[in-house]
């Protein structure tokens, strides 16, 4: 970020201060936004063990869930569950929200966790587009994701 450039500043010194602290109060945000790095211990994914390391992604996103013209016909097509974040903080580079070049071996997911105590089970995502650092009417990255099932230790075969 660059202190000489207003949005920039802004975002450092009260944007994302005022999210955070309003938001939280309000309780208007539900979900916390974790980054999650799962890395595989045989270095092949989906084969024996692994470790998540989850980065909480403060403040909290506005969440949305994605409209779109496409109608489901009975033709075997399952829904599939999008998203939108939008107001992710721009004090975040594109690789911290990303993984980057993830290393072999290793998976990239975004969780979501219920921030409220409504027991809402936490929704695991993958990225479905490049982030988009929006400076104008969101003055921060907006993305889209794509839902997956619960990637929990019970769901692989080793």
């Amino acid at each position: 970020m660059d202190p000489a450039i207003l949005v920039d500043d802004l975002v450092d010194s009260l944007i994302d201060d005022l999210r955070d602290e309003l938001h939280n109060n309000f309780g208007v945000r539900q979900f916390r936004m974790f980054t999650v790095l799962r890395t595989w211990d045989s270095g092949y994914i989906g084969d024996g063990s692994y470790t998540d390391t989850e980065n909480e992604i403060t403040p909290r996103p506005l969440v949305q869930p994605y409209r779109t013209d496409w109608f489901l016909e009975p033709a075997g097509l399952d829904e599939e569950g999008m998203l939108d974040l939008r107001e992710i903080s721009l004090s975040y580079t594109e690789a911290e929200l990303t993984g980057g070049n993830v290393a072999p071996g290793c998976e990239w997911f975004i969780l979501l966790r219920d921030g409220h105590g409504q027991e809402i089970e936490d929704q695991w995502f993958l990225i479905s587009r490049r982030p988009f650092p929006d400076r104008i009417k969101d003055m921060g990255w907006s993305m889209r994701l794509r839902a997956v099932s619960s990637p929990s230790s019970e769901d692989v075969t080793c």
